[in-house]
């Protein structure tokens, strides 16, 4: 039996190629799949539990470092509310002392995903996109959860500096 040398060379490019990939198993967190995203949030030791939001789309229902927040899905189909594209982690409260435009201006320069706003009754809604399209591997979601506590924490610190940080009772908004 001849082998030609192609062919040969065909099957050790193969090879390299098979032993270089990515593993295809790495676990990921996406839009797409709203369980994993309740299974990436448990995994790091956060409480979460998935709903509906009240178009039919999915939310998760979270207690990210002590602050209740909400993941909201976006770019959902519209019929069948599945195949979103996006989350928005979201909290929303009502400080002990005022938090200033200039504050909030401040907080969108310093966290580059986030975003902050101040209501006319002046409460505080902290938000956080993220863009998972088909999957996000697990440890880049942990760094947003991470991030978006962090943030959460900075402005606590400015706004509950009577309750260490954290609202006595915080509740999410969308």
């Amino acid at each position: 039996m001849e082998i030609k040398l192609p062919a040969i060379a065909c099957a050790v490019v193969a090879g390299i190629m098979l032993a270089t990939a990515p593993c295809a198993s790495a676990e990921t967190v996406s839009a797409m799949t709203p369980a994993s995203v309740v299974t990436a949030l448990k995994a790091q030791g956060y409480q979460a539990a998935l709903g509906q939001d009240p178009s039919g789309d999915p939310l998760v229902n979270a207690d990210i470092g002590g602050w209740h927040s909400q993941v909201v899905f976006y770019d959902c189909n519209d019929v069948t509310h599945a195949s979103c594209q996006s989350l928005q982690f979201s909290s929303s409260f009502n400080p002990e002392r005022p938090f200033s435009a200039e504050k909030a201006v401040a907080f969108v320069n310093a966290n580059r995903f986030g975003a902050v706003s101040v209501a006319a009754d002046k409460s505080v809604t902290v938000s956080w996109d993220v863009i998972t399209g088909s999957g996000i591997d697990a440890s880049v979601f942990a760094m947003v959860v991470k991030s978006y506590r962090l943030a959460l924490d900075s402005i606590g610190s400015e706004v509950f500096p009577a309750s260490g940080g954290h609202p006595q009772l915080a509740s999410a908004a969308r």
